[in-house]
């Protein structure tokens, strides 16, 4: 009789939950979120450990942006029913929301292996892989970067933006044939993707093949003449080639459509030197230095486009700023030592090349010990 009362009181108690269960959903239906989270909160006083309910209460905390609430209910409901799919997935799609992709991906990664065929899990986690594949390429950790990468096209694998980030990052570490691959892939399914297009284009410029990156490069152009990009990339394929006023064009383009591209500014002030054109050096490597005020070897040839036209002072200042964001080159040093020199300080001259000598024989034999390692 015991038993019988118990199992008629658990299925009052589960009926009473679901009744404030339809009540919830239409409440959500009609985009009643806090209506939604009041009557799941009244239904969970019957239910305290409903995993559906705990979780539901903690997904409408998420919408009414509540996020520390939230991320307790899941816990609570990781702690009481730790397989229960849904909350693992939401609690990691709340550290991912949060920029806290290490705290993510541990979650995301349970929620798919309880629910393997559930795309928004994998597609959750392959993002959640890609955020973290684009924080640790701007830390420069371009191989750890590209295993996340490979997550990411595992899990989402029709992202575009996940496979050119793979593909890139393939390029940069000195496989560009495989990143033609992972560009080519996205191809296949759409043609008019340009920026697998543009980064085939670098590919080829970082293999060296300049005339297929020029070919390339002019199809996209042709399809988007307004890439910055891509205007970019072909002015270093034909600067390459030795075509310096067509590369000049072109790093002018760039600039025009997008100001804010510091490596343009500074390649075409390059440009600009290799032309005999040190006024033009000295204005781009300026605007360079504007948008990032620790580029060193803007710096670098800021002061040496000012020594060729005798701003000595301004040289001197321009130098010592390189070093100052970068003491390991000994570019700066050598070229303060021909300026003290033209000033007639001869002492300051000596030691300038001396510390040059110094950095450059230093390099030297840290190379040396890294091929005896090899």
């Amino acid at each position: 009789m015991a038993l019988r009362l118990a199992a008629c009181v658990m299925f009052v108690g589960f009926a009473w939950s679901t009744d404030w269960k339809s009540n919830a959903e239409a409440l959500k239906a009609r985009g009643d979120a806090q209506g939604a989270l009041n009557a799941y909160l009244e239904a969970a006083k019957t239910a305290p450990t409903s995993a559906e309910l705990q979780d539901e209460i903690g997904f409408l905390l998420a919408v009414l942006k509540r996020p520390a609430e939230a991320k307790q209910r899941f816990q609570r409901v990781i702690q009481l029913h730790p397989n229960y799919a849904p909350a693992n997935y939401h609690l990691g799609v709340i550290y991912a929301s949060e920029g806290d992709t290490a705290r993510a991906i541990p979650f995301l990664e349970k929620a798919v292996r309880l629910a393997p065929k559930t795309a928004d899990y994998r597609r959750q986690l392959g993002l959640t892989y890609h955020a973290l594949g684009t924080s640790l390429e701007k830390s420069g950790d371009l191989t750890r970067a590209r295993d996340a990468y490979e997550k990411a096209v595992e899990f989402a694998p029709a992202e575009a933006s996940a496979r050119n980030a793979l593909g890139f990052v393939y390029v940069q570490l000195r496989d560009a044939d495989r990143g033609i691959a992972e560009f080519q892939k996205i191809l296949a399914t759409n043609p008019d993707d340009l920026v697998a297009m543009t980064n085939i284009g670098f590919a080829h410029l970082q293999k060296g093949d300049y005339d297929k990156a020029a070919e390339q490069l002019r199809i996209v152009l042709a399809r988007d003449p307004d890439s910055a990009v891509a205007h970019y990339d072909l002015g270093l394929a034909l600067k390459q080639k030795d075509d310096l006023e067509a590369a000049k064009k072109e790093f002018l383009d760039a600039v025009r459509l997008d100001a804010n591209m510091a490596e343009a500014r500074y390649t075409l002030g390059i440009t600009f030197w290799q032309l005999g054109d040190f006024e033009g050096t000295s204005s781009q490597m300026r605007a360079a230095i504007a948008l990032r005020p620790d580029y060193a070897a803007a710096h670098y040839m800021l002061g040496t486009a000012l020594k060729q036209k005798d701003d000595l002072e301004g040289a001197l200042a321009a130098l010592r700023e390189s070093i100052r964001f970068n003491p390991e080159d000994p570019g700066p040093h050598n070229t303060i030592g021909q300026v003290l020199k033209i000033m007639g300080d001869v002492e300051g001259s000596k030691k300038a090349f001396a510390e040059g000598a110094r950095i450059k024989a230093a390099k030297e034999a840290e190379q040396a010990k890294m091929l005896q390692r090899r």
